[in-house]
């Protein structure tokens, strides 16, 4: 029985090894299958092994990456049973960081912000510098879903510094396309442009398509709001050259499709690709992206001067809005509202004349 776990040991992890590799690559299907043949595995070991928990942490990053956050956020429960008496803090930080990243993307940011400060704290104690590099770039993910704008970049800018000392060009990339969100936000969307075309050279230079295939995305987003349908849809070829057909990343492409239908006013178009946005995120439980999707929907109404349903659209919009505390998104249902009433009351004038 001894010799037989010796022999376990070092298989399973190979294993964790190869799912990690498959995941870099957002290879999700060849991930998935290295986690069951490291199941069958496990089941020869007692549940207690500290291998359970390292699996389950592995399934949880699956899940989160596959948009499953209700299933990570359980497997994140299970690897934590595992470890109850045991003092590793590097589990430990691991554990929280998959939780971080679950109660990000469904839109309960106050359990997020706990969950990654406590890995972040972990981290800084562990003196693992790449790994709290991580952690900075999503709790700034966070402050900028809340509003926090001077907090986000002071927390990408740490992480960019961190990657530039360790030599990391991943991580440098993804701390440039991080600050590309600020500036986005910010409005300053020629600043944002050259840091997701820095982040694309690096990704280039590294050969790792899906972060390529994330700049060009965010840029082309960019050109999107400045109008630039011509680049748009260059860079729309260029990712679905690089992207399989069932890539996550195709799923995007909805959103620009509806923004560039929305612009050319071919508003039913537009119409169809905000519900194929809700249909997807709705079943990722994704709470932010829901709410996002139902703002769109409620613009289109508004663009087909149906405003009885883009109050309605837009009333789910910013209930969802209120209830993850996404003061962005708020803000957007709030100016639809106001664009709403100013149109009602301008054709009330009309008529009365």
């Amino acid at each position: 029985m001894i010799q037989s776990f010796m022999n376990i040991n070092p298989s399973i992890s190979s294993l964790f090894e190869n799912f990690n590799n498959a995941q870099q690559e957002n290879n999700f299907e060849l991930a998935y299958s290295i986690l069951q043949q490291a199941r069958q595995l496990l089941e020869k070991i007692p549940q207690t092994n500290i291998l359970w928990a390292f699996y389950y942490i592995n399934r949880a990053s699956y899940f989160n990456n596959t948009g499953q956050f209700l299933e990570s956020i359980d497997s994140s429960k299970k690897a934590e049973n595992v470890i109850p008496y045991r003092k590793n803090d590097d589990l430990r930080a691991k554990i929280e960081s998959s939780r971080a990243v679950s109660y990000l993307n469904i839109g309960q940011y106050d359990d997020s912000f706990e969950s990654v400060n406590y890995a972040i704290r972990l981290y800084k104690k562990l003196n693992i510098t790449e790994q709290l590099a991580l952690e900075l770039i999503t709790c700034g993910e966070i402050l900028l879903r809340k509003g926090d704008w001077n907090q986000a970049i002071k927390h990408y800018s740490e992480a960019l510094l961190i990657a530039k000392k360790k030599n990391d060009k991943l991580l440098e990339a993804r701390t440039l396309m991080a600050l590309g969100f600020v500036f986005r936000g910010h409005r300053f969307l020629y600043l944002a442009i050259d840091h997701f075309r820095e982040a694309e050279r690096i990704f280039k230079g590294i050969n790792f398509n899906p972060g390529l295939a994330s700049a060009l995305y965010e840029r082309a987003n960019t050109y999107v709001t400045l109008k630039m349908a011509e680049e748009t849809f260059a860079l729309i070829k260029q990712i679905e050259e690089i992207t399989p057909p069932d890539s996550v990343m195709r799923s995007f492409l909805y959103n620009f499709q509806y923004c560039l239908h929305n612009q050319n006013e071919e508003f039913q178009q537009a119409m169809s690709c905000a519900h194929l946005l809700l249909e997807f995120f709705k079943k990722a439980n994704d709470r932010r992206g829901e709410a996002d999707s139902l703002e769109k929907i409620a613009s289109v109404y508004y663009n087909l001067s149906n405003m009885e349903q883009a109050k309605e659209y837009g009333m789910k919009a910013l209930n969802i809005s209120k209830e993850i505390g996404d003061q962005i998104l708020q803000n957007l249902c709030l100016q639809l509202f106001q664009d709403i009433d100013n149109a009602i009351a301008n054709k009330a004038v009309r008529h009365e004349f």
